[in-house]
């Protein structure tokens, strides 16, 4: 949480628990130990398997194999 973007104390308290919620999802993340140790690692690997698994071209994969 770098800078906040709103101005509110609910837009605020909003910011602060999406992180925390964030912090503790990549905390529980177990990862293999070849993406790496940090967190910065695990947000990336993270958001490769997320792309993967919502690309279109997964998807059209998926269905040409049933």
């Amino acid at each position: 949480l770098n800078r906040l973007i709103a101005k509110n104390e609910n837009a605020i308290a909003i910011q602060i628990y999406t992180c925390i919620i964030a912090y503790l999802i990549l905390k529980l993340l177990v990862i293999p130990k070849e993406a790496g140790t940090t967190m910065l690692d695990k947000l990336r690997y993270l958001q490769a398997f997320m792309c993967e698994k919502i690309s279109y071209v997964h998807w059209l994969r998926e269905l040409a194999l049933r």
